[in-house]
């Protein structure tokens, strides 16, 4: 990204290089999480799982800063932090690291319904924390939780259900890493898209 270009352009590649990294970030924590069911899935795997996708967001959010100085570079190292500590939180809740869970059923309607009602909980306490970071450097921040929980509600669904329909065709359970990659790409074009709004508007 550089000065030249428009804001529709600047915001484009933003977008995309926040849900590829997203993406990258998830399937770099596969390198030590082996996903699986909910009591398996705890704090330190979602520590580790938010660590990896924290970090890969917060550097995209490091090169924004030095295009539009619309955040202070310190936000990258707070983002990455509040990643862990939420996910962490997240795992050793009732909840659990939901980004590296499969349901243990392969009913569709129960894979939609858990989905939405596990990602919209998850979603809400993430966005609490990331919303803390957001606060100081974007007006309505607080809408950062809204759509975290959206975004994470639909995500998962969508994620659990892909996963569920490959499991039962291939009976092969490699099925819900592809459902859980599908959940993290929508819910990063999801937020990517509520980011680069909320972000045009500093705080005062």
């Amino acid at each position: 990204m550089t000065n030249d270009q428009s804001p529709i352009t600047n915001s484009y590649i933003f977008w995309f290089q926040w849900v590829s990294v997203t993406l990258v970030g998830f399937l770099v924590s596969l390198l030590w999480i082996e996903v699986g069911e909910k009591p398996d899935i705890g704090v330190v795997e979602g520590a580790i799982g938010g660590s990896a996708v924290g970090l890969a967001q917060a550097l995209v959010l490091r090169q924004r800063v030095e295009v539009s100085k619309a955040m202070p570079k310190a936000i990258a190292a707070w983002w990455v932090l509040t990643s862990v500590v939420s996910w962490g939180f997240i795992g050793g809740s009732g909840v659990g690291a939901i980004g590296w869970i499969a349901p243990r059923t392969l009913l569709f309607e129960a894979r939609v319904i858990f989905g939405i009602f596990n990602g919209a909980l998850a979603g809400a306490l993430l966005g609490v924390l990331q919303g803390l970071v957001l606060f100081q450097q974007a007006k309505k921040a607080w809408i950062w939780i809204l759509v975290s929980s959206v975004s994470w509600a639909i995500g998962l669904a969508m994620g659990w259900a892909v996963g569920g329909i490959l499991r039962e065709a291939t009976r092969l359970f490699v099925s819900e890493l592809v459902g859980l990659a599908v959940a993290w790409v929508v819910v990063a074009a999801i937020t990517g898209v509520a980011l680069i709004g909320l972000l045009r508007f500093k705080a005062g």
